[in-house]
């Protein structure tokens, strides 16, 4: 399967990107076009999988009962809509996220080596504040957020 991380669920390895799919149409029903628009739009337009590899991943989401076409739209459009097997199977891959988390550390310390350059220790310090902040309890998140926006500001600062 097309992806950027292989993750399984069911003993199939799945790409990020048909985790992605499934992801987003458990938020809401898309089309194809609607989903590949979405990812460009997160991208900041700097890069958007093609519809040659999106379309066969929906069809082969479809094919294992994973998602379903909702309604046939406006021109033919798909409407594609996750299923309760693929929400259970969503689940299950959330569920196993820390795992991955573990996998990403070591590739983000791999791909900070490579395009970091002087800037790594940088990155990885960054890196760290974003998982110490993202970890705190949604009640701390002023404090949270307080202590970042003054970081920043000091960072801003000129001596």
């Amino acid at each position: 399967m097309t992806g950027i991380s292989n993750v399984s669920t069911g003993g199939k390895h799945r790409g990020f990107i048909s985790i992605y799919l499934l992801h987003t149409l458990n938020r809401k029903p898309k089309s194809g076009y609607e989903i590949l628009a979405e990812i460009k739009e997160k991208c900041e337009g700097k890069w958007a999988p093609s519809k040659g590899t999106v379309y066969p991943l929906l069809t082969q989401l479809k094919e294992e009962g994973l998602i379903t076409v909702k309604t046939v739209g406006k021109r033919s459009k798909n409407i594609f809509e996750i299923t309760p097997k693929g929400r259970k199977a969503l689940s299950k891959l959330r569920k196993e996220r820390e795992g991955h988390k573990e996998k990403m550390m070591q590739l983000r310390n791999l791909f900070t080596d490579v395009i970091g350059g002087g800037k790594a220790d940088v990155y990885n310090i960054l890196h760290e504040i974003k998982q110490a902040a993202l970890e705190k309890p949604s009640k701390s998140k002023p404090e949270t957020m307080r202590i970042l926006k003054k970081c920043l500001n000091d960072l801003k600062r000129k001596e």
